[in-house]
């Protein structure tokens, strides 16, 4: 910038008011000058200000477009994803009853075995002890005739015949 050089004439500025007038409308004119030499400026540079702020929007529409493309990309993965998982929602409602079943399986099927299990260990002990005592009365005197007289009873009892008396055959 150049020195400052007051345009008003030395012999003007002795008179006090036309000299402060004077001086007053040489610092708004350098004001003045100064204020467009900087709008000069700031003009000059508005194309490139312009070129840069379009560059900047198309970067930020290209920039949109493949946040576009990847949200799409996202939104087939997901719902690749999340099908099957609805449709597991009625096969996890089931899931929900496994407990239940588990503890109704204890509380009934459970005793239901044992029960089974205890009452088959006794009717073998009750089988191993009526074979006893089968072996030891069969061989008590009479034990024949008594078997025959259980057996008619038994036949009598289920509406069967007796055996048919047979005589025995001579030789």
């Amino acid at each position: 910038m150049a020195a400052k050089r007051s345009r008003v004439p030395s012999a003007l500025g002795s008179i006090p008011l036309v000299g402060g007038l004077a001086k007053q409308a040489d610092s708004q004119a350098q004001w003045l000058q100064d204020l467009l030499e900087q709008n000069t400026r700031m003009v000059a540079q508005l194309p490139e200000t312009l070129r840069s702020f379009n560059d900047s929007l198309e970067r930020f529409n290209q920039t949109v477009e493949r946040l576009d493309r990847m949200v799409t990309r996202v939104e087939s993965a997901t719902d690749r994803v999340l099908k099957p998982v609805d449709e597991l929602g009625p096969q996890l409602d089931r899931i929900r009853e496994v407990p239940e079943l588990i503890d109704a399986l204890r509380s009934e099927a459970l005793p239901a075995l044992l029960a089974a299990t205890t009452t088959q260990k006794q009717v073998a002990l009750l089988t191993s002890t009526m074979d006893r005592v089968l072996d030891v009365v069969g061989d008590l005197p009479g034990a024949g005739l008594m078997r025959r007289f259980a057996d008619l009873r038994g036949d009598l009892l289920h509406g069967t015949d007796p055996p048919a008396k047979t005589s025995p055959k001579l030789p």
